[in-house]
């Protein structure tokens, strides 16, 4: 518990710092070019809530007990102000348009610059991936309910090209930039017993999705594909012993096709804490052969911060929010053995009432492998089980996963930019047909931009939950974003200030003042409304993801057609939006 909280501490502390350092490296870019050119510079600060102050060459230098980033005061700068004042209220000649231009730039040159900076460690160390990069994609089970299916999309086909390109990415990437992102129709180039065959849709939401994507209305993907992991063994290592060879594809465990790489390491962790091996079917040489690997500890990992007390109950989310509801059971459990039925509301752990789900989890893990005696109601009727959980701590078999991705850090701007452009482009189109301006469709809304809020969320989830190359890597983005968002030419960012500079060299004269002064209020409100709505949505977003805000449970309205019932197809049921406990 302790250790919990120091780790919170420190994640939050590592979001102030990162998003501290963006706006701070944009003000120290502007503070540079003002002092090349010569301006007024009333004063520089790292951090808000000033401590300590000093006066050098008539710059005021300030740190600030809040570090949050910074700021510069640059009076000459400001477009609004007829005659620029100092602090200490003397005149001051206005700025040479090019001055300002250069002055303005310079915040969001130093963002991609620090972003690039940055982007040259993530090239070197790299980043852990969702899956491997694969050129095709085998798909392994599609929603007869979903458009993909309607459209001909099969279990079986092999996606060579998407929307008539190659690709080469991983799964995840695949959804985001391919599929979310595209607007009107997605469309894949299908290889079918050795023919292509061509196949469009236009993407749907999908009430299986994930339940934060589900809750935010983003189209999500109606098919699963196979995810390939390819494994490395270690000398000696149980992976060896068993037979496999460097370079060996993992397809499935203990007969299950995989679809993300927490179901390969999940199955391992589950058999190994049991004391069962775990088979794996691998793919060698275009042959499949499987294997049984007995799986080991962990040692470094050993501890009770990194050890689970599991039953088997599925809680599903998606569909119940928080509540202490048994969404499904996992077969070979304990709680199956012992009776425990899916729609069985929990009530009580050893005489201590439950309220949620999350409640009932924390029940169970401080009662650690010491029988539970769980109250119950089913259909009116109360029952008491009595559970003993499975002890599941970190295993491995002693082979190395190849999933890093080592984008360089100009690959890293252009993915920024593009999804950017994306993004922007699909909210749009998904504004201007609501409107009746457009018949292309798009799942995008201004509701799924994020702010301060929103990226200080993903940045304490990665460094906390996930790691701190995959927090970093994100810190890069935000740099870029900010450096994009600037240079937008509305009035009250650095691109307006260009904007204006610009006008005033061709023009030869500036624009009046009263023109400027009208145009930036009309801005700066519209920002703020921006501000606030977009914090809003992160702020609705972060709700969800702690369970206190439900999520939405009925399905989309769709117009599709009614699923083919004869065409010999398996229908699978997907677990998605779903804790386990």
């Amino acid at each position: 518990m302790i250790l919990d909280w120091i780790l919170n501490i420190l994640s939050i502390v590592f979001v102030f710092v990162a998003i501290g350092f963006c706006i701070f490296s944009h003000e120290l870019g502007h503070f540079l070019a003002a002092k090349w050119r010569g301006l007024h510079i009333d004063a520089f600060s790292l951090g808000f809530k000033p401590f300590w102050r000093k006066k050098i060459n008539g710059v005021e230098y300030r740190l600030g007990w809040l570090p949050f980033g910074g700021y510069v005061e640059l009076p000459q700068v400001d477009a609004t102000d007829a005659i620029p004042k100092a602090a200490d209220g003397t005149e001051l000649p206005r700025a040479k348009p090019l001055d300002r231009i250069i002055t303005a730039v310079a915040g969001p040159l130093f963002n991609i610059l620090s972003g690039l900076l940055i982007g040259c460690f993530v090239w070197w160390i790299g980043i852990p991936q969702d899956s491997p990069k694969m050129r095709e994609l085998s798909v392994l089970t599609v929603d007869q309910s979903g458009p993909e299916w309607a459209a001909g999309l099969r279990p079986g086909d092999k996606i060579m090209r998407i929307n008539g390109e190659p690709f080469f990415a991983t799964w995840k990437e695949v959804i985001l930039n391919k599929i979310l992102l595209t607007v009107g129709e997605v469309t894949f180039d299908v290889e079918r017993d050795g023919k292509i065959i061509h196949i469009a849709y236009v993407p749907a939401e999908n009430p299986n999705a994930p339940s934060q994507l589900r809750a935010e209305g983003i189209a999500w993907p109606f098919f699963t594909v196979l995810v390939p992991i390819v494994i490395y063994p270690e000398a000696g290592s149980p992976a060896e012993q068993a037979g496999i060879e460097p370079g060996d594809v993992v397809i499935a465990v203990d007969g299950k096709p995989l679809s993300e790489f927490l179901e390969y390491q999940s199955a391992i962790d589950l058999a190994g804490s049991r004391g069962l091996p775990v088979r794996l079917t691998l793919l060698r040489g275009g042959k499949q052969l499987e294997v049984s690997v007995q799986p080991k500890d962990i040692p470094e990992l050993a501890g009770e911060e990194n050890t689970s007390y599991l039953i088997g109950i599925n809680f599903d989310v998606a569909k119940n929010g928080n509540k202490p509801l048994v969404g499904s059971l996992i077969s070979g459990y304990p709680a199956e053995a012992a009776g425990v039925q899916p729609g069985d509301k929990l009530l009580k752990v050893n005489g201590v009432p439950v309220s949620s789900n999350v409640e009932f989890k924390q029940l169970i893990t401080k009662n650690k492998k010491a029988k539970a005696v769980i109250e119950l109601e089913r259909n009116g009727e109360k029952h008491e089980l009595a559970i003993e959980p499975i002890v599941c701590t970190p295993q491995t078999i002693g082979a190395e996963i190849e999933m890093l991705d080592h984008p360089t850090p100009f690959q890293q701007l252009g993915n920024t930019v593009e999804m950017t452009r994306k993004s922007l482009v699909g909210i749009l189109v998904g504004l201007g047909n609501k409107l009746g301006l457009t018949e292309q469709t798009s799942s995008l809304k201004p509701s799924h931009m994020s702010g301060v809020l929103g990226m200080g969320t993903v940045l304490f989830t990665s460094v906390r939950h996930a790691s701190i190359m995959s927090a970093i890597y994100f810190l890069v983005i935000i740099s870029f974003a900010l450096a994009i968002f600037n240079l937008f030419p509305l009035p009250v960012l650095d691109g307006g200030h260009i904007m204006f500079g610009l006008i005033e060299i061709i023009f030869r004269k500036p624009l009046p003042t009263v023109i400027i002064k009208g145009l930036s209020m009309v801005f700066v409100v519209l920002l703020i409304g921006l501000m606030v709505y977009v914090t809003f949505s992160d702020g609705r977003r972060l709700l969800r993801q702690t369970h206190l805000l439900p999520i939405k449970t009925e399905a989309p309205e769709k117009n599709l057609p009614e699923p083919e019932t004869d065409s010999g197809q398996p229908q699978t049921e997907e677990n998605h939006g779903t804790t386990a406990q």
